[in-house]
């Protein structure tokens, strides 16, 4: 967990706060209204900031979800290999599980 907030703390927040800045500054300078050099600086800044906004936020979505963050690992109890995330360091198969539950129930009865 501490490896994934590092990763996300070095990598992706620096370019957001790029991509924030652009976007900003180039309101800001939209804001201003100085002839001519408000719309050739401030339209691009503003489109360049949204383009970087989509990608910041790509990444970060790839990087959470998607199919690169599985790995395969051996359940704790059965050995057979299951897909768990890679913030996930041991973990029980869902067959296991419910041979648990089941022997949990029928020990409560």
């Amino acid at each position: 967990m501490r490896q994934a907030f590092a990763k996300f703390f070095t990598r992706s927040l620096p370019s957001f706060f790029l991509s924030i800045t652009l976007f900003l500054g180039g309101i800001g300078v939209l804001a201003l209204r100085i002839p001519g050099w408000s719309l050739f600086l401030g339209l691009p800044a503003v489109q360049i900031g949204i383009i970087f906004i989509i990608f910041t936020f790509d990444e970060v979505a790839r990087e959470k979800g998607g199919v690169n963050s599985l790995y395969m690992i051996s359940c704790s109890i059965c050995k057979k290999p299951i897909l768990v995330h890679t913030w996930e360091e041991e973990k029980i198969c869902q067959e296991c599980l419910r041979k648990m539950a089941k022997k949990m129930k029928l020990s409560k009865d």
